[in-house]
């Protein structure tokens, strides 16, 4: 999404190599693809007067591709060195962004490997300042392009002991009567007299909270696009074991699914071997009815592993039932196309 050339060369592998749906990434580290009253540009983009997404869309829409924007929810930086511009949303709302029990900002990142890169920065879902935020993002996006779906990715906490920004310490508190920091460090209010069945209900009330500041978020974007374009798709990725993702993440796909608040969700499943990949499948199996598969895209790497070995990983997720494909990522092979011959030839039967 840098260039007219980069934008053809993608957009005609998706069709030569049988996709018929491309997520482009539109909003990735809080800065814009896309020509934005508010969001400030990449500094990938290296002509200001180039709008990518414009240029993306009308191009996929002549290949015949539906055109998704892929945007990153709440991850709002994923790097060591933090953005140097004043007007990115991490150096102009500090304030926004989320915190872990111990008061720290940045999250290692769970599908991190390099401590180099191992540095992400979460907004707040629960703050209303970053609500009415990506309310416009969303706004902005659906009202100026002719997008065939909205993405949602990192649309999630950035591990279970985040959450803690002071806004949602202050609202949880005007609920429950105590500031969820002080479950964990059991002073003050009266807290540490409680018995340990009156502290486990409340800790379990602030991960209720926690999944349900997610949901609203969700349910914002579906009303959003419902109203301005109802033939545009919402989708998200989400952690493909619900369990976990409930848990851990706080994201309740699986009821955003039964609600009707997304038409898709993408679970990551990125295990490299197929024992591991199928596992995931069953715990699908186990927690999701049946009646809602057909709401299920297969979330597929290639970028850590053998062409064959994602081609094998299609191939057991169409015979599970699961018919929808999503792989990631262009990306990581775009300087060697060949590498997807084999995923191409399984997509095209």
């Amino acid at each position: 999404m840098v260039s007219p050339e980069e934008i053809d060369r993608a957009l005609l592998f998706a069709k030569v190599h049988h996709f018929n749906h491309v997520f482009l990434q539109v909003r990735g580290r809080g800065e814009a693809f896309y020509n934005s009253q508010f969001v400030i540009k990449s500094q990938l983009v290296t002509d200001p007067q180039f709008d990518p997404l414009k240029y993306a869309v009308e191009k996929g829409h002549i290949l015949g591709l539906k055109v998704h924007a892929w945007i990153n929810v709440l991850l709002a930086w994923s790097s060591p060195r933090f953005p140097e511009s004043p007007d990115h949303i991490v150096n102009k709302f500090p304030e926004w962004m989320d915190r872990s029990s111990i008061g720290e900002t940045t999250s290692t990142g769970d599908l991190t490997k390099s401590k180099e890169v191992a540095v992400q920065k979460y907004l707040s879902p629960s703050h209303p300042g970053v609500f009415n935020y990506l309310e416009k993002v969303a706004d902005e996006l659906i009202s100026n392009y002719d997008l065939d779906g909205i993405h949602l990715d990192y649309i999630r906490y950035g591990d279970s002991d985040f959450g803690y920004n002071m806004a949602a310490r202050i609202n949880f508190e005007r609920q429950h009567g105590v500031d969820p920091l002080k479950l964990l460090t059991d002073n003050g209010n009266g807290y540490v007299n409680n018995s340990n069945d009156e502290k486990q209900l409340l800790y379990n009330k602030w991960a209720t909270f926690r999944r349900k500041a997610l949901t609203r978020l969700v349910k914002n974007f579906s009303g959003l696009v419902l109203r301005k374009n109802p033939e545009c798709l919402i989708t998200a990725a989400v952690k493909p074991n619900p369990s976990v993702a409930k848990n851990r993440y706080f994201q309740e796909w699986d009821k955003w699914l039964a609600e009707g608040l997304v038409d898709y969700v993408v679970p990551m499943n990125y295990a490299t071997e197929l024992r591991k990949f199928a596992k995931e499948i069953d715990n699908i199996y186990e927690a999701v009815p049946r009646k809602y598969w057909p709401g299920i895209i297969m979330g597929v790497a290639a970028y850590n592993q053998k062409a064959l070995d994602t081609r094998d990983k299609i191939k057991y997720s169409r015979v599970t039932g699961i018919s929808g494909i999503a792989v990631f990522s262009y990306d990581a092979h775009k300087s060697a196309i060949d590498f997807f011959s084999p995923i191409a030839e399984e997509l095209a039967k």
